[in-house]
């Protein structure tokens, strides 16, 4: 289960997108609830509860993993854009639900118990899921360019 956290090459991945999309996220839920007043101390709200969600997410599922399975199923080669594509539509699916279920709890008036709650969830879920689509194709990218230079090429560290 945790095996991709194991991983020092796949943690910092993880790190950079889980940090990328929470705060992108959070910003774009703020565009989303129009009645939100702008604040530092929304914003960072907002911003722990995406990562928090995804760092969940990512502990309990293995959502890269399963995407990348997902692509070879289809007869993919790694490293080629429609690898990436198809491969990032299951984390993209896993996160996505994870922050527009929270987000829009956090950020609704009433909470998770409001009567507008799943009205609310339905209405970003399409856009929430996009933007975070394509913001995941490009943190990928970046986590992986960091994760080169951290790991020094290396993709595990060595056992001691």
């Amino acid at each position: 289960m945790l095996r991709y956290f194991k991983d020092y090459f796949g943690m910092v991945i993880s790190l950079v997108m889980s940090l990328t999309l929470s705060l992108c996220m959070s910003i774009v839920a703020f565009l989303r609830t129009p009645e939100m007043q702008f604040t530092v101390e929304t914003l960072i709200r907002n911003w722990g509860a995406a990562f928090l969600s995804i760092t969940i997410v990512s502990l309990l599922f293995p959502v890269k993993a399963w995407g990348d399975c997902l692509a070879a199923f289809f007869g993919l080669k790694q490293e080629t854009l429609p690898f990436g594509l198809i491969a990032n539509l299951v984390p993209t699916l896993f996160f996505n639900t994870a922050i527009t279920f929270i987000e829009v709890g956090v950020n609704i008036q009433g909470g998770f118990g409001s009567p507008f709650y799943l009205t609310a969830v339905a209405g970003d879920y399409i856009p929430m899921f996009l933007i975070s689509y394509l913001l995941s194709l490009g943190a990928e990218k970046i986590g992986l360019l960091i994760a080169r230079s951290v790991c020094t090429g290396q993709k595990r560290l060595p056992h001691v």
